[in-house]
């Protein structure tokens, strides 16, 4: 059987998701955040990272998000 982590839904959804997945926005601590693209999670520290489209980078604690909307 697969080793599972009992770190959330969120946790799973960002360690799955390839670099480059369009995203439409992420809500952080109740608040939208439009992004373009997932571009990495670092299981160890937690971070996740957004591109934008104004060349900007988001970089968010994963237990921050509330939900990803996905284009």
């Amino acid at each position: 059987m697969a080793h599972r982590s009992n770190r959330g839904p969120i946790f799973e959804l960002l360690s799955g998701l390839n670099p480059g997945t369009d995203v439409e926005d992420v809500f952080i601590n109740g608040l939208e955040e439009a992004v373009d693209a997932f571009a990495s999670f670092d299981r160890r520290s937690g971070l996740a990272t957004f591109s934008k489209g104004n060349g900007e980078i988001l970089v968010v604690d994963y237990r921050k998000i509330d939900a990803i909307e996905f284009n």
